[in-house]
């Protein structure tokens, strides 16, 4: 009788062909066994069909749909899963060989677990590490609304939840979708960390976090923020949104810096979340690192 699979990893991609390989070979590297790999195309039009084609392991499985953007094409994935738990994993980055191993070894000995996290690391495209996030400690739920501190790499969901609890699909949202969908999550279940790192992401320059067009940022994180203060669950929760507001306004600021075309207006956003929350932008590594970007960086 064929084993039930035990995990799901699911990788939507769009155009990726040029990374599509090392992310697979590091799926394909785990010393833990037991899992399927599902990759859902976005409706690339390179060669992703021909390099995957190119890779003969049964635990692939490659589906090509309509372009829809990687919320939709993980929820589908998700729908077709066959594992207890998914894990999701972006087209770009690359899981270390103990991923699956620790994520097993984090449920055996916590069989009621239903959602948890593992550390992570961000390289440069020449391998040189540039941070490790492998700290997170305390209330988890504290921590999120203040900025999203996961890697979407680096989470685990038993299948009914992602089921039960699925991305949000709006396009206009895309790049922000997992913020927002672990704030859901996060008060309804109790989320582990922990530490160990498993996985990479790679932050090469067209990462799709990576903010070309300021307006269509601003767009997103006022989607966000339509999204997040809508919700019912969310706000009896957490009771004062200030922090989720000034968090919002410092993410525009800092990635509107780092473009190095919108110094004016970064400012003005950093402003903006200072008056709403001070010391929480004022103690932030975001508020220093903006600070440094318009200051002392871009001249």
């Amino acid at each position: 009788m064929k084993n039930k699979v035990f995990f799901s990893v699911i990788i939507p991609t769009y155009n990726r062909a040029s990374f599509i390989k090392k992310t697979i070979d590091s799926v394909l590297g785990q010393s833990h066994a037991n899992f399927e790999l599902l990759v859902i195309d976005d409706g690339s039009t390179d060669n992703t069909q021909e390099i995957i084609s190119s890779i003969t392991d049964p635990r692939i499985q490659y589906i090509k749909k309509q372009n829809e953007e990687r919320a939709v094409a993980r929820n589908y994935g998700a729908n077709i899963a066959n594992g207890e738990f998914v894990n999701f994993l972006d087209s770009d980055d690359l899981l270390y060989p103990n991923h699956l191993e620790t994520a097993n070894d984090l449920i055996v000995k916590n069989n009621k677990v239903n959602i948890f996290h593992l550390g992570y690391d961000i390289k440069l495209p020449n391998g040189k590490i540039i941070k490790k996030v492998d700290n997170l400690n305390g209330d988890l739920s504290k921590l999120l609304i203040k900025g999203n501190v996961f890697s979407c790499n680096g989470v685990f969901l038993k299948k009914e939840i992602i089921l039960s609890n699925p991305f949000n699909t709006d396009r206009k949202l895309s790049a922000l979708e997992d913020w927002e969908l672990w704030l859901r999550l996060a008060v309804k279940y109790e989320i582990i960390n922990l530490n160990t790192i498993t996985s990479t992401i790679v932050n090469h320059e067209d990462r799709s976090v990576l903010i070309k067009n300021a307006e269509a940022l601003i767009l997103r994180i006022e989607l966000l923020q339509k999204y997040i203060l809508i919700n019912k669950e969310i706000l009896n929760f957490y009771k004062n949104m200030n922090v989720f507001k000034a968090s919002c306004n410092s993410y525009i600021s800092l990635h509107l810096a780092l473009s190095n075309r919108h110094k004016v207006k970064s400012f003005k956003y950093l402003v903006k979340g200072f008056l709403i929350s001070p010391f929480y932008v004022f103690s932030s590594r975001r508020f220093y690192a903006t600070i440094k970007h318009l200051i002392f960086v871009h001249k």
